[in-house]
């Protein structure tokens, strides 16, 4: 389970009412999740979501050198600029 919240006190209320009801196992920060990496930048309050890896399996399945740019995708106005906690508990 991936719980994101602007407030870590949610998450960790969150986590323990779960463990009152369910068995658990806290893997702490989420780096990766359905084939995205996860990166944080908590000092210019930015996270960012990437698939680096899948992307240069991609790239040497078709013989394509690295001579490649990348661009940046922007979020939707409705989530840019807010802080969000992310964790993966299982």
């Amino acid at each position: 389970m991936l719980i994101a919240s602007r407030s870590r006190s949610a998450i960790d209320k969150l986590k323990n009412d779960l463990s009152s009801e369910f068995e658990k196992n806290d893997l702490g920060e989420a780096k990766k999740m359905l084939g995205m990496e996860i990166e944080r930048d908590r000092k210019s309050d930015k996270i960012c979501l990437t698939q680096k890896g899948y992307l240069k399996k991609v790239l040497q399945k078709f013989k394509i050198n690295g001579d490649t740019k990348s661009v940046s995708t922007p979020l939707g106005t409705s989530i840019q600029g807010k802080s969000y906690y992310v964790s993966y508990y299982c």
